[in-house]
């Protein structure tokens, strides 16, 4: 597997942060009445993963 650029890092870094503040807005809208909140909590929290690795990375 072949290294990323310093370009594709930083850019994945931006997707990535873009989509964990989507998602932690869009939990904040849902209602506790379904597992659809669990399902972003999940999502948002693979997000964060990804992004704390890139940053470390």
């Amino acid at each position: 597997m072949k290294a990323l650029s310093e370009l594709e890092r930083e850019t994945l870094r931006g997707l990535a942060e873009k989509a964990l503040k989507e998602l932690e807005e869009a939990y904040k809208r849902i209602p506790d009445t379904d597992n659809g909140k669990a399902y972003l909590f999940r999502g948002k929290e693979r997000v964060r993963l990804m992004l704390n690795l890139l940053k470390e990375g």
